[in-house]
C-alpha cells in the first residue's frame, strides 16, 4: 500500500502543475495538454519544493506540506476560473486514431509497463538506492526530517564536503515533504519521485515531437528512450539525476514553442523549468546561463528583451531559492573550495588533461546509455535511410545549441577538476551523458524526416 500512497502524497501538486502550465500557455490542441500534463510533474513538484522552503526558513517545525499543495492548486483554480478554466479544441473531440497507431501505442505501454515493473522490484531490492542516494540526497532529506526544528544542522561544516552539501534542495525537501505527509520515513517516496520523473521525460518526449512532428516519429523516440537500459538503471538510484534531465528537456522544449509560437507564455514556463533545474543540482546553474544566451539568439535583439524578462521572471522564484540557501546555509563546493585560479589556469593549458578526456568520452559514447550495440550507430544509420528535412526555421537549433553547449560546460569541469581526473571521469561522465540523452534525441526527431513523409514519397 505505500507505494500508491507514496504518489498519492504528491498529486494535488501535479494537478496544480498542469493548471499552472495551462495559465501561461493557452493552446488546447491534443499534443499540447498532453505536454501540459506532464510538464505538471516538474512544475506541481518544483514549485511546491521552494515554498515549503520559504516554509521552513519562516516557521519553526517542518509540517505544512500538504496544506502548500492545496493552497497552490486552489490559486491555481481560482487563476484559471477567473481566465475561464481550460477550453478544448474541437479537434480532440474528432480525434481518431489509425490501427498503426494503436499498435505502436500498445507497445509504448508495454515498454512502460515493462520499465516500471523494473523500477518497482529494484526498489525492493536496494530500497535506499545507490552511493550517491545513501551519501547524498535520502541522507540529507533524512537529516532534516529527523532534525525538526534544527533541520540546518543537516549542513553542519562538520560532515564531510565530499557528500556535496552546497547540492540545491527540489529532491530532499520533497522526500522530506512527503514523509511528513505521511507519518514517518517511508522508503517508497524516493522511489515515487524517480518514476514520476522518469515519466515526465518519457511524456514530455513525446508529446514534445508529436506536437512539431507527428505521432509515429514520436513513438518511435520514447520507445528508444524508455529501451536505454542507463535511463532505467539510473532511474533506479534516486538520485537527481534524472530529475535534472527532465527539467533540461522541458525548458528547452518550452523554448522552442516559444519561439515558434512567438508567445511570452511558454518562455515563462521555460524559464521556471531552468531555474528549477539549478534548484535541482548545481549542473543547473550554467544551463540558467546558457538559456539566457540562447533566447537571445533565438529570437533576435529586437525581440530578446520582452523574451528574456519572460525568461527572468520564470526563473526568479527558484533563482531565489538558491540564493536564499547558498546565503544563509554557508557551504562550500568540492570543486572549488581547493581550487585557486593559478591551478585551473594550469589545468586549462595542459594538453595531456585534453587527450585523456577525449579518449574517455569516446569509449563512453560507444557504449552510451549501456545500450548492447551503440545507439549513436544506430540513429546515424536511420537518419541515413529517413533523411534529413529542410528546417524552416532556426528555432529548432535551439534543442541542438544547448546540448552541445551544456556537454562543452560538462567537459570544461572535467579540466579543471581538483579531483583525480580518471576518478571523476568514471565516477560521473556515464551520468552526465544521460543529462543529455534526451535533449539530443529529441533534436535528432526534430531533424530528421518523419515516416508519413518517407512513405508519401515513395508513393
Amino acid at each position: 500500500m505505500m507505494i500508491p500512497k507514496s504518489f498519492a502524497v504528491f498529486l494535488p501538486a501535479l494537478v496544480a502543475g498542469f493548471g499552472f502550465a495551462h495559465l501561461f500557455w493557452k493552446s488546447d490542441r491534443p499534443t499540447a495538454l498532453a505536454l501540459k500534463v506532464f510538464l505538471g510533474i516538474g512544475l506541481g513538484l518544483g514549485i511546491t519544493s521552494c515554498l515549503y522552503f520559504l516554509r521552513l526558513l519562516l516557521f519553526p517545525g517542518q509540517g505544512g506540506y500538504l496544506l502548500i499543495q492545496f493552497i497552490f492548486l486552489a490559486l491555481v483554480l481560482i487563476a484559471l476560473f477567473l481566465n475561464k478554466g481550460v477550453s478544448f479544441d474541437r479537434s480532440l473531440l474528432s480525434f481518431r486514431l489509425t490501427r498503426t497507431g494503436i499498435l505502436l501505442g500498445l507497445f509504448v505501454i508495454f515498454v512502460a509497463a515493462i520499465g516500471f515493473y523494473f523500477l518497482v522490484v529494484y526498489a525492493r531490492l536496494a530500497p535506499h538506492g545507490d552511493y550517491d542516494a545513501q551519501a547524498i540526497w535520502n541522507l540529507r532529506a533524512r537529516f532534516m526530517y529527523r532534525s525538526g526544528n534544527g533541520w540546518e544542522n543537516a549542513f553542519s561544516p562538520l560532515i564531510n564536503r565530499n557528500f556535496h552539501m552546497d547540492y540545491p534542495l527540489l529532491i530532499p525537501l520533497s522526500v522530506v515533504g512527503g514523509w511528513n505527509v505521511l507519518g514517518g520515513e517511508v522508503l517508497r517516496v524516493p522511489t515515487a519521485l524517480s518514476i514520476l520523473f522518469l515519466f515526465g521525460i518519457a511524456g514530455t518526449t513525446f508529446s514534445f515531437i508529436a506536437d512539431l512532428r507527428s505521432g509515429s516519429q514520436a513513438t518511435i523516440a520514447v520507445l528508444l528512450l524508455l529501451a536505454t537500459p542507463g535511463l532505467l538503471l539510473f532511474s533506479t538510484f534516486q538520485t537527481a539525476d534524472i530529475p535534472l534531465t527532465y527539467f533540461f528537456l522541458a525548458a528547452t522544449g518550452l523554448l522552442v514553442i516559444g519561439s515558434k509560437e512567438n508567445s511570452p507564455g511558454p518562455v515563462f514556463l521555460s524559464g521556471l523549468m531552468a531555474g528549477l533545474s539549478a534548484w535541482t543540482k548545481n549542473e543547473g546553474i550554467p544551463f540558467v546561463i546558457l538559456m539566457m544566451l540562447c533566447t537571445i539568439f533565438v529570437f533576435g535583439i529586437r525581440q530578446a528583451r520582452t523574451n528574456l524578462l519572460s525568461l527572468l521572471a520564470g526563473m526568479a522564484l527558484p533563482v531565489l531559492m538558491i540564493i536564499l540557501f547558498k546565503a544563509l546555509i554557508a557551504v562550500n563546493n568540492d570543486l572549488f573550495a581547493d581550487n585557486g585560479l593559478r591551478q585551473i589556469i594550469l589545468k586549462l593549458f595542459t594538453p595531456s588533461r585534453y587527450i585523456q578526456i577525449l579518449t574517455h568520452l569516446i569509449s563512453e559514447l560507444i557504449h552510451l546509455g549501456n545500450w548492447p550495440i551503440s545507439i549513436i550507430a544506430v540513429l546515424f544509420v536511420y537518419g541515413l535511410i529517413m533523411g534529413i528535412r529542410k528546417l524552416s526555421d532556426s528555432t529548432e537549433k535551439v534543442l541542438l545549441i544547448l546540448t552541445f553547449s551544456q556537454f562543452v560546460v560538462y567537459m570544461l569541469i572535467y579540466v579543471i577538476t581538483p579531483h583525480d581526473l580518471e576518478w571523476h571521469m568514471n565516477y560521473s561522465m556515464s551520468r552526465l551523458l544521460i543529462h543529455l540523452f534526451p535533449m539530443a534525441l529529441c533534436s535528432f526527431f526534430l531533424f530528421v524526416n518523419t515516416p508519413e513523409s518517407v512513405l508519401n514519397q515513395v508513393k
